[in-house]
């Protein structure tokens, strides 16, 4: 008889939050019953009541839990969606008390597991011992993931990745001030950046140098972190070089891939085909507004040999990262917890 089990999303005012929660649903996850925990409950009034009652299970509105009241002793898992001091307070109370923390937004930096279900799914036991499991970020899943396919029968001895991030790679706050900064610029108005650095419409914004990475920024400190720990291959050589682009939704890597040996590219054609985490598309151009935007697809493209070396292919992975990435990850961990370990 399967089991049903208690769950919790702390942070769940996050926009992921309903993201999960369709996809849980989807899925048939065996939940018993779901705590929705807002992180931001004293705000304004206003605030208040656009929040609660907002997430949707089953055809019902779930209510948003009195942390104080909640036994985290009955709840097996809870998901982590915000890097608030008070969120991280109560995920921690909830990890004492026995209940498995699924980490989406890598809030705990001392945590040492990382982990992806259809690459490392052993790390989900080790991770036990502490009851914490942090979630890569959604591109670094998914290129690890693609290189994991392609690492079964080859040897990768380099990559090189120029990632153009769109403005929802920020969240909605990206996307709105993308919008508001595109109508004042049409519009013969001047714009005053606040989420991005510069100006972003009709614009290219370099990823900025994070403090005491010499010159490297933390997005791409942390994609190569990641990788690298995901796959367990500190050898590899990652160069990752990012911007932000004037696209409201789909996130884009230009991949070139390069082997100790040559690649074979009828081979690894078929290796990415048949995986059903990624969707294959020759003779058709990809653009994030034709196959991207409400699509929770992981597209690839472009796939071609290095006209400069047999050693050599380039590629393109395009996903629209608030619908895939990290959230089915997150399910996915999950499912797999409740199945074999708890």
């Amino acid at each position: 008889m399967q089991q049903f089990h208690n769950v919790a999303i702390i942070g769940a005012e996050s926009e992921q939050s309903q993201q999960l929660l369709t996809l849980l649903e989807q899925r048939e996850f065996p939940a018993a019953q779901i705590f929705p925990v807002n992180i931001n409950a004293q705000a304004d009034e206003d605030s208040d009541e656009e929040q609660e009652g907002s997430l949707k299970w089953q055809g019902e509105t779930l209510d948003a839990a009195e942390v104080d009241m909640l036994n985290w002793s009955e709840i097996s898992v809870a998901w982590l969606l915000s890097t608030d001091e008070s969120a991280l307070d109560i995920a921690e109370q909830a990890r004492q008390l026995g209940c498995v923390i699924i980490d989406m937004v890598n809030a705990n930096v001392d945590a040492l597991s990382w982990v992806h279900a259809a690459i490392n799914p052993e790390q989900i036991a080790e991770g036990l011992t502490e009851r914490w499991l942090n979630c890569p970020f959604s591109l670094a899943g998914q290129l690890s993931l693609l290189l994991h396919i392609i690492q079964q029968d080859v040897e990768l001895e380099r990559v090189e990745v120029t990632a153009m991030l769109s403005a929802a790679n920020k969240g909605k706050p990206g996307v709105d001030e993308l919008a508001g900064q595109t109508a004042r610029l049409l519009n013969g108005l001047p714009v005053e950046p606040k989420l991005f650095s510069q100006q972003l419409a009709f614009n290219v914004l370099p990823e900025e140098a994070g403090e005491g990475l010499n010159g490297v920024s933390k997005f791409e400190a942390d994609l190569n972190e990641q990788c690298k720990a995901l796959l367990q291959t500190p050898e590899l050589n990652l160069n990752v070089s990012a911007q932000h682009v004037p696209v409201f939704y789909g996130d884009s890597l230009a991949l070139h891939l390069y082997g100790t040996y040559s690649l074979d590219l009828l081979s690894i054609k078929e290796w990415l085909g048949q995986h059903d985490a990624f969707e294959l598309v020759e003779d058709e151009v990809v653009t994030p507004v034709s196959n991207i935007a409400n699509n929770d697809t992981v597209v690839l493209s472009r796939l071609r040999q290095n006209p400069n070396t047999e050693s050599g292919v380039n590629l393109s992975l395009m996903a629209n990262n608030p619908l895939s990435g990290v959230v089915a990850n997150a399910a996915q961990i999950a499912e797999t917890l409740i199945k074999q370990y708890i």
